[in-house]
């Protein structure tokens, strides 16, 4: 009987359980589990969205809530400096131990797979491949009222660039596909099983990303990620030939077509079947029913206090305007509108 599970090992920068801050990585962690087919055999942190402390400690609580602390859970970088930790040292050991078996999810900066490379100069030809989420086709990306720059590849462009010339299988999910999938919040309503501990944070997030953005729905950039190992038939073929020579061809985390020299990296471009895209994520989240349906005293972790978030709500009210003015004059990237 062929075995149809995937070894998995999910490179994380996940701040889901911290106030007004991104979902996305919790959300891909959550599908990874729900996914029958997927085999998390750890999970790695790395900085990104907060600092790999910070992250460390959201990814462990998030672990205890939906009762997975048997998950081995290593401390990644901290920068991009940062290459010799127990997360690169992980890496590089799973992957020796499990040779073409392990798919590695990187949902931030990818410090820690170079680390683990530097360890195991022979790192990436033992995966199966990788699946990263990061990079934009053009020179900004447009959220509504505002232009951004990608957020994973920037921080770190010697990494990218070892990645996107790995001697296995890579693919790029760009932050242009994601944002054709957004969440909205009618399907949210779907989740009904979830605690309300969990959703108030998704829905602090829809609210942060009102007031910066003037969007009435959130990305969910990092799901993609293991929906596209599962679920590869949903997504067009695209493989591309990325200019690679040096990082300052994949500056700002831009990913060019280039000639023949170039690298050559899966990089799909357009989700064939969105409909099937969200049907496929909310009942894969949906299989998580069983943990999340007990009431457990542990979702008292995710708790947090009403007066506080009254007052951060009022105060991101008036810096969050003052600070999208102070940013588009400095850099030319922010739209603000009135």
């Amino acid at each position: 009987m062929v075995n149809l599970t995937e070894k998995v090992v999910i490179d994380t920068d996940n701040t889901m359980g911290k106030p007004f801050w991104w979902n996305d990585d919790g959300l891909a962690i959550l599908y990874s589990f729900g996914e029958k087919r997927i085999d998390v055999m750890g999970i790695t942190t790395v900085y990104g969205n907060s600092s790999v402390k910070n992250v460390y400690k959201y990814t462990k609580e998030l672990l205890t809530v939906i009762e997975k602390e048997e998950i081995p859970l290593k401390r990644g970088a901290e920068n991009n400096e940062d290459l010799n930790t127990e997360a690169a040292e992980f890496l590089a050991d799973v992957a020796n131990k499990n040779p073409g078996e392990i798919s590695i999810l990187s949902l931030g900066p990818l410090t820690n797979l170079y680390g683990a490379h530097l360890k195991d100069p022979s790192f990436f030809e033992n995966l199966k491949q990788i699946i990263f989420m990061g990079g934009i086709t053009e020179d900004r990306i447009t959220l509504g009222r505002t232009k951004i720059k990608d957020v994973n590849l920037r921080r770190d462009l010697t990494a990218a660039l070892k990645v996107i010339k790995a001697k296995t299988k890579v693919t790029a999910i760009t932050c242009d596909i994601c944002k054709s999938v957004p969440l909205k919040k009618t399907h949210l309503k779907q989740l009904t099983f979830w605690p309300s501990e969990l959703v108030k944070k998704i829905d602090y997030e829809f609210w942060m990303h009102y007031k910066i953005h003037k969007l009435n729905h959130i990305f969910i950039w990092d799901v993609l990620v293991p929906v596209y190992l599962t679920n590869p038939e949903i997504f067009a073929k695209n493989i591309v030939q990325i200019k690679s020579s040096n990082v300052n061809d994949i500056k700002n985390g831009q990913l060019r077509k280039g000639s023949k020299e170039g690298n050559q990296i899966y990089m799909p471009h357009e989700i064939i079947d969105k409909k099937r895209f969200y049907e496929k994520i909310i009942a894969t989240w949906r299989n998580l029913r069983e943990i999340f349906e007990k009431k457990s005293k542990k979702y008292k972790i995710l708790k947090d206090n009403k007066l506080k978030i009254s007052i951060f709500k009022f105060f991101l009210s008036f810096i969050i305007p003052l600070s999208l003015r102070i940013m588009y004059k400095k850099q030319d990237e922010y739209f603000y509108e009135e």
